[in-house]
């Protein structure tokens, strides 16, 4: 059950003022961190796990900006539904590393009746000032009455074209980059099953955030039949899956931009894909998207990074 913060503002399209700071919140990404990171993503490369591992998952970081305007909006008020989502990762981040969150509204706007909002932030270190990630995110924070929600779409290029890949079935996919790859070149899957006990480490549930993320009643009077895994999740498993066929580069290179098209439910079958789009040098670049276990996309989108020959 939702608790209301009277400290906080209510998270309505009406009360997001467009250019107010916020931030900079500052958070320790220590051993405790990194260890719910890596539950929280099922990701426990060895980058991120055991004495020796030098990094925290950065898509974790991707995580907390989304969340960071609930440092002046009421995380258990909000309703909302995350649009689209591109993230920079400029550096890797090590355990133990101060953080910095900052960012700002850019833009809110209406659309078929729907109140979207464009927060704009990055991580940066809190003593030496290296960037680690930037992101920009989309979300709706107006949803009127009978608009259905999560029908499905399709993403759009920047020159406005439907992007509708296909996954080709006389190609092996590669588990890893190669120097010789082509244009359509499969890359190997990566299968997620979101249970809820990950949906809420995600998104707040250690400190106590009620949404439609973490609770089944908020989730059901907000109009969807089970809490939803945040699109952000989809964001951090693509990353993930290009991680681990780019290699160390990415940590440095890396770049996503989705479109959430179908809400992702707690116990769906998740694979996340990605073909080949282009190789420029040791610059690659990516169709990618994910689907549930009816073969419904759920996000769709771009990538692009640069493997370490």
């Amino acid at each position: 059950m939702a608790r209301i913060n009277p400290e906080l503002r209510e998270p309505t399209f009406e009360n997001v003022v467009v250019g107010e700071p916020i931030g900079p919140l500052t958070v320790t990404v220590d051993e405790a961190y990194r260890r719910r990171a890596c539950f929280a993503l099922d990701d426990f490369s060895h980058a991120y796990m055991g004495e020796q591992a030098p990094w925290v998952p950065a898509a974790m970081l991707g995580r907390d900006l989304v969340a960071l305007f609930c440092s002046v909006y009421d995380p258990s008020r909000t309703v909302g539904l995350h649009q689209k989502e591109e993230i920079w990762f400029i550096n890797p981040v090590p355990v133990n590393a101060r953080i910095h969150y900052s960012g700002r509204y850019t833009d809110k706007y209406m659309k078929r009746g729907k109140g979207y909002t464009v927060f704009d932030s990055e991580a940066r270190d809190a003593d030496k000032g290296t960037p680690y990630v930037r992101q920009i995110s989309t979300e709706i924070m107006r949803i009127p009455d009978g608009i259905q929600l999560g029908s499905g779409g399709a993403a759009k290029s920047a020159q406005g074209d439907h992007i509708d890949p296909q996954w080709p079935v006389d190609m092996t996919p590669l588990h890893h980059a190669t120097a010789d790859m082509v244009a359509g070149t499969p890359v190997a899957p990566l299968v997620k099953h979101p249970e809820q006990g990950q949906m809420t480490v995600f998104s707040g549930g250690n400190s106590q955030w009620y949404n439609i993320h973490t609770d089944i009643e908020v989730a059901l009077n907000a109009g969807f039949r089970d809490t939803l895994a945040q699109g952000m999740m989809e964001t951090c498993w693509i990353a993930e899956m290009l991680a681990r066929f780019i290699g160390p580069g990415w940590h440095s290179s890396g770049w996503i931009k989705m479109a959430y098209i179908r809400p992702v439910y707690r116990g769906d079958h998740i694979t996340c894909r990605a073909l080949v789009e282009s190789v420029q040098g040791e610059t690659v670049t990516f169709h990618v998207w994910a689907e549930n276990q009816h073969g419904e996309r759920t996000a769709i989108g771009w990538a692009r990074g640069r493997r370490q020959p």
